[in-house]
């Protein structure tokens, strides 16, 4: 994926085009017209410029959302290329992807070594200070929802949600205390 060729059209694309197109019409259809694949879009989400990979990253969210069962297939990709993505944007839309493929209705088969990487990265993004809190509460999910195949993790969530709640903004607050209530 590092050496990827990222097609001219397709930037342009993710780049000016896609504006002029809803977030509801996103779907597999969509992508496919427009000359992507799901692996494409993950690909094309570690584009150097962060607008095109926010987009891309963006768009392979919406499709994953209406359809989780396409994550499955590029999965161990995304997991291991997670720690590599740096733009805070995309990293906001991977957290969503690994909401849907860690939450128990949507879940994806993984493996442990695949459940350890998301949990480091999870707490690696937690304690960077720079993190959004739309990331920090994504994140929270994630772990709430890898808890129980992993029974340690839910002291540790406990630590971290009120370590964060010294001083949360109101987003924050509200979904860092409903996971303290679902924990409890």
């Amino acid at each position: 994926m590092e050496n990827k060729v990222f097609e001219p059209q397709l930037v342009q694309f993710l780049k000016v085009d896609i504006r002029q197109y809803p977030a509801k019409s996103f779907n597999l259809d969509f992508i496919q017209k427009h000359g992507f694949t799901v692996a494409g879009l993950l690909a094309y989400s570690y584009h150097p410029d962060n607008q095109v990979s926010f987009r891309a990253a963006w768009l392979l969210e919406h499709i994953c959302i209406k359809d989780p069962a396409i994550i499955a297939p590029i999965y161990n990709t995304f997991i291991n290329r997670l720690a590599a993505q740096k733009h805070w944007g995309t990293i906001r839309s991977y957290t969503k992807i690994a909401m849907l493929a860690t939450k128990r209705k949507t879940a994806i088969p993984h493996t442990k070594e695949q459940e350890e990487i998301v949990i480091e990265q999870c707490f690696n993004w937690l304690i960077n200070i720079s993190c959004p809190v739309a990331v920090v509460v994504n994140c929270l999910d994630i772990l709430y929802n890898l808890r129980k195949k992993n029974p340690w993790l839910e002291e540790e969530l406990k630590a971290q949600i009120q370590h964060l709640l010294k001083n949360p903004t109101p987003a924050l607050a509200s979904r860092a205390n409903k996971i303290l209530k679902r924990i409890s």
